[in-house]
Order: C-alpha cells, then structure tokens, then sequence
C-alpha cells in the first residue's frame, strides 16, 4: 500500500515496483536538499564577488506612487523598490518591467540605472503575467511531486513546457515509478492541498544564473535535468562570455531549472487544484513518462467556483504541449521552446 504523504487517503490499487530502483539510491528529500546547498553556496560565491556597494538610480512609475529611488547594484531587488513605497505594491506586484521593455523578476537584482513599473494581474494587458504564473505553478508541481509521496517512491522529475493556454491547463513532465497508478478525485485532491500550504508560507522565488560546471554538480543526481543541462545553455548578458543557464530557488523548499520570470512569492497563488495525469512516450529519452496537470488562478483574481469548475473539468483533457526533447532548434538566441 502507497500513501501521499501528509495526507490520510491511502492509494492501495497497485503493486508497487518500487523494487526496480536501487535501494542505494537517495531519497527525493536528500536530492532536494543537495540542491538547495548548492543553490546555497553559488549564491554566496557569487555575493562575495560584489567587491564594493555601487549605487544606482531607479525612475519608479507607478499609479500608486512614483519616485526615484537610490538602490544598490547587483542587490536591490524590484522587490526592495516596492517595500520603499507601498504595501500595497509589495502584495500585488508579481512582475517588474524594466525601461519598458524587459519584464524583470521582483526578486532579481537590478544591475543598471533604469526606468522600473509594477506588473500586477488585474492590468488591462497581463499575457506576461499570466505566463509567469502558469510557469510558476508547473514549476511547483515538481516540488509538490516530490515532497508528496513516501520516501520509498522515487520520483524522477523531467522538465515542464512552456504555458500554452490553449490546452486549458499548465503541466509538469516526470517518471512518477509508481506503476500503473489511475489516481482518484480524492487522491488529486490531496496532491492539491500541498499548494495551498505553500501559499500560507510566502515563499519568494529567486533566480541564479549559474555555469555549466555548477548546474551539473546541482542536479548530478537528476538523470533527465543532467542530460538537459547542455541544451540549456546560453549567453545571458553582453557584458559576460560565459554560458549559463537560470535556476529558481523557492524559499528554502525547491530548486529547478527554468528560464523564467517566476512570480514574486507563493501568496499570490489562489485557487490550486490538479487535474490529471496523463501517460506520454518521450522519444528523446527512449521512456514512458506522465504529465501531470493542474489548474490555478492568481488570488488577485475573483472567479465563481462553478466557473472553476467548469475550467477544471476541461484541464482534466490531456494537455498536448510539446513533449520533453534533447534537441535544439535553430533559433537566434540560441533558445529552446520545448524545455521551459
């Protein structure tokens, strides 16, 4: 018999073959926490190299208030820019754009003198934002997956594609090794309780580009992100030659790879609830694997619970987005659109 942990239903309709996984193997809970340590130590690595405290100015507009702000280089944050101003702007805010033009994490580091807005979800043109969000979410499917199981059950996480609305949910791509699993209404259910403990938290996403050398320490014990790491790759600012690639820390939960923007933090997350789960042939790596997908709207948003419903009746359909792939397409900026 398998349980979700935490929750009290038990899911007792297979056999588990848990067995063809080496008991030698670490626990998801260890693999997680050899990531967040790496997150850990790169980013102190990377704080130590800001030598000297360079000031720079922001031009903050925003119907609330706008001003000009003196903020530190490579350390203030849109998110420290909102605390200088409103309440207000620090709850809402989910996304920042830079000189017009660059849409910015609230937790990502200003690096220049620039022209700064608030994005938020209730803004006439909000594509930006809910993309962020979408991409939010499936990114935390992947720790919800792994935290939600016994330690016993190994789940493999893969990669999660880009949000495509049209499919009517948001989705993340894994080998769950669970057998021939059909989950229930109740069983999803408890996979759903997960985000909204994450939501009570106010956990803050924040991002670190990081080189190929720490990637592959960082996810050494996750076979498919590994073998993704060289596809992944790319230039991230002019003024540095190096390739990297961006991964997102959640509080101290959960690291992934993603190219981001995330959200600001997990309380804006409202109504959460998985749909499905799906099995997929992934050629690229010659496996079997399920997608697994879920619905959510921003807590910004107020929506009657039959509309909800009646949306997350259609997220139970499977989400045909591009399936996980090793392989680069010819593109300019040298970016994939099948890993997100």
């Amino acid at each position: 018999m398998m349980k979700i942990r935490y929750c009290l239903n038990p899911i007792s309709r297979f056999q588990s073959t848990s067995s063809a996984v080496s008991r030698s193997r670490l626990t998801n809970d260890e693999i997680r926490q050899h990531r967040l340590r790496i997150y850990n130590n790169e980013r102190q690595t990377q704080m130590e190299r800001i030598r000297r405290v360079e000031k720079i100015e922001i031009d903050v507009e925003d119907p609330i208030q706008s001003t000009k702000l003196l903020m530190n280089k490579n350390l203030s944050t849109p998110y420290h820019c909102a605390k200088h101003l409103s309440s207000v702007l620090v709850d809402r805010s989910c996304l920042a754009l830079i000189d017009d033009e660059i849409v910015w994490d609230m937790n990502r580091p200003l690096e220049r003198d620039c022209k700064l807005k608030f994005l938020h979800f209730l803004e006439e043109k909000c594509e930006e934002q809910n993309r962020a969000y979408w991409r939010t979410c499936s990114f935390i499917i992947g720790y919800i997956l792994e935290t939600a199981f016994k330690s016993n059950y190994n789940v493999e996480l893969c990669s999660f594609p880009p949000p495509q609305f049209q499919y009517g949910s948001f989705a993340y791509d894994a080998q769950l090794n669970i057998g021939d699993w059909k989950p229930t209404r109740d069983d999803l259910r408890c996979l759903s309780i997960q985000a909204y403990k994450l939501r009570d938290n106010d956990l803050r996403f924040e991002r670190l580009d990081i080189t190929q050398s720490v990637a592959e320490e960082m996810f050494k014990y996750d076979r498919f992100k590994l073998a993704q790491i060289p596809y992944m790759l790319r230039l991230l600012s002019p003024s540095d030659n190096q390739t990297r690639l961006s991964v997102y820390r959640m509080g101290d939960y959960h690291v992934d790879i993603t190219r981001g923007p995330l959200i600001s933090s997990t309380k804006q997350i409202g109504r959460f609830e998985f749909s499905a789960i799906h099995n997929i042939d992934v050629p690229s790596y010659n496996e079997t694997m399920q997608r697994i997908q879920a619905l959510s709207i921003p807590n910004q948003l107020h929506l009657h619970y039959w509309t909800f419903d009646y949306l997350l009746e259609r997220a139970k359909k499977k989400n045909n987005a591009s399936i996980p792939t090793l392989a680069k397409p010819k593109t300019s900026d040298n970016k994939t659109d099948k890993i997100e």
